[in-house]
């Protein structure tokens, strides 16, 4: 019999986020593998590799974002003075019944920066900014 924690499924159903200005990244989960990627600014794929997350990792990752809290987070978040240009962010996650979409233009939820490292830890340290 499988105890209650390696039952639990560490696979999300969705995972998608974004991050970027004049460039950006990309971590996305493509139902067998992470895959990040390092776009320009017309979106165009100007990297790309594949990740196969470990089970711990993938523990780890969902235990910091139940302490950061995302699961809280607004849809939207935008700077209360109006800025130019600037850094775009999207978070789209769906695991068991939890969903997370999330997005913003310069303007962060609380902890965003360790939302951040949450991901890199995840991704083996590529860049995700």
């Amino acid at each position: 019999m499988k105890s209650s924690a390696s039952s639990e499924p560490l696979l999300p159903q969705r995972l998608d986020l974004g991050i970027g200005s004049a460039s950006g990244h990309r971590v996305y989960w493509n139902g067998r593998c992470l895959v990040w990627q390092r776009t320009s600014a017309a979106g165009d794929v100007l990297d790309e590799i594949e990740l196969q997350p470990s089970e711990a990792a993938w523990r780890e990752f969902w235990r910091e974002l139940d302490q950061l809290g995302v699961w809280n987070w607004e849809a939207y978040y935008e700077p209360e003075y109006p800025t130019c240009g600037g850094t775009q962010w999207g978070v789209w996650i769906e695991r068991d019944d939890r969903l997370l979409k999330s997005s913003g233009r310069d303007a962060w939820p609380p902890r965003f920066s360790d939302f951040i490292s949450a991901v890199r830890k995840l991704i083996e340290n590529l860049p995700f900014d």
